[in-house]
């Protein structure tokens, strides 16, 4: 792609054509795209009951922007990006990528020589192609709907980590994108495949500054977890985009034998997210903990799309996703636990939790069982409440201003969900109550 030159908004076929020539890449990727985009024109966009796509205008998105130089230097980087790098101390790895491009990424002297590959998707897919053509979108198909077909075909960037079998990293790895340019539409996949026995935690962050009045911007992201035997993963995504930025995503992890999955969710900003979260417990011992956090204001729309997908016997899922919503948001979530004919012996919970700040937010929420095996304990439960209005009165009563005596309680209430971050990410339960204490201002 010719550097600096924007392409014309929309995605037409010379576009698409123009995107691809331009690319340095193998055949079989060049060719997955080409059907991607194929898959994209002849699908129907699906249908959300709750959640409207109407104001989005694809036709006015840019769908790719030019490279761009990778960097050695951070201090350029915005305050807000510095801050969230901060919040993680002693990293394993830092990728970090700028709009629709990777500027810098740096792993470990002692990290790299156990065998541990990261970098961007793209360089991966060129230098590592065997491990990116057997993993990539084997947990999320290629044309699971017509928002995945599209992100098939204009993908770039990404994520890649590889973590050998028995290797364990003590420090976390931090990928973060950044959004900048207004009106792109950014495709960004994760990949993550910990082999037999690893032991590793990624942090993935979307970050954009935020925008009342500038053009609507797209973030369209796959993510896929490839948790060996044995292996132990943690999984943090965070989300801060700005009120101008419509977010959808499909993620997936797939569970092998004894193997652990602890997955944290943060969503904060963006105009409307929408994101699917599965987790497939395919092989007996596997264990997966899952939790969401989600504080959206003003008209913020959020909405969530999880499974808890047990094939295997004696595997446990616990999921519990707590939301507080402040002025006119709206808070969308749809859970399923399903237990397979073959899942004997399952142990499975999902908890969804949500606290009303103000007369004009509204919460919906719908978990659901799939039970298809007799030898089990499966359970939900789901709350949609206002605050407690006598717990304010007891704050006030020892003088405690209304304002402080909300913020305790919403911090409060989002306890649970911040206790199950591992110890080494403490940096970011600190972040996470200052941003929680800024939004209740």
């Amino acid at each position: 792609m010719t550097r600096g030159i924007l392409p014309p908004p929309g995605f037409s076929p010379e576009g698409f054509k123009i995107f691809v020539e331009g690319r340095d890449e193998p055949d079989w990727l060049r060719e997955r795209r080409r059907r991607g985009w194929e898959r994209y024109q002849a699908l129907e966009a699906p249908f959300w009951r709750r959640t409207s796509l109407r104001k989005l205008k694809w036709e006015e998105l840019i769908p790719y922007a030019p490279s761009q130089r990778p960097t050695t230097e951070l201090a350029a980087l915005p305050p807000k990006l510095h801050a969230a790098l901060a919040t993680y101390g002693q990293r394993a790895g830092l990728l970090l990528q700028r709009d629709t491009a990777g500027v810098y990424v740096d792993l470990a002297d002692e990290i790299r020589a156990q065998g541990v590959i990261w970098t961007d998707l793209e360089t991966a897919a060129r230098e590592h192609p065997d491990l990116v053509q057997s993993y990539f979108q084997q947990a999320v198909a290629a044309d699971a709907d017509k928002w995945t077909a599209l992100l098939t075909a204009f993908w770039s960037g990404g994520t890649f980590l590889y973590v050998p079998r028995g290797v364990t990293v003590e420090r976390p790895f931090v990928s973060v994108l950044w959004q900048e340019l207004p009106q792109l539409a950014i495709f960004a996949p994760t990949l993550l495949i910990a082999e037999a026995g690893s032991r590793v935690t990624l942090v993935s962050e979307l970050l954009s500054m935020g925008c009342d009045v500038c053009p609507t911007t797209y973030h369209g992201g796959v993510a896929e977890l490839f948790v060996g035997a044995g292996a132990q993963v943690h999984y943090i995504n965070a989300q801060d985009l700005g009120q101008q930025v419509y977010d959808l995503r499909r993620q997936t992890a797939l569970l092998s034998r004894d193997s652990r999955l602890e997955w944290l969710s943060i969503h904060l900003g963006g105009a409307v997210s929408r994101v699917a979260q599965h987790t497939i417990l395919r092989e007996p011992g596997a264990e997966a903990q899952i939790t969401g956090l989600y504080l959206p204001a003003d008209r913020q729309h959020i909405a969530f799309d999880t499974l808890q997908d047990h094939i295997a016997p004696r595997c446990t899922s616990d999921l519990l996703y707590q939301g507080a919503l402040l002025d006119h948001a709206r808070a969308v979530y749809e859970g399923v636990i399903r237990a397979r004919p073959g899942a004997q012996q399952t142990d499975a919970y999902q908890s969804n939790r949500n606290l009303l700040l103000s007369k004009g937010a509204r919460a919906d929420s719908l978990p659901q069982l799939e039970i298809e095996a007799n030898d089990l304990r499966c359970s939900h439960g789901a709350t949609v409440s206002p605050v407690d209005e006598s717990q304010v009165f007891y704050l006030q009563s020892r003088g405690i201003p209304r304002r402080e005596a909300m913020r305790l309680i919403v911090e409060g209430f989002f306890r649970p969900s911040l206790d199950r971050l591992p110890e080494s990410l403490e940096g970011l339960r600190g972040r996470l109550t200052d941003a929680i204490a800024g939004k209740l201002r």
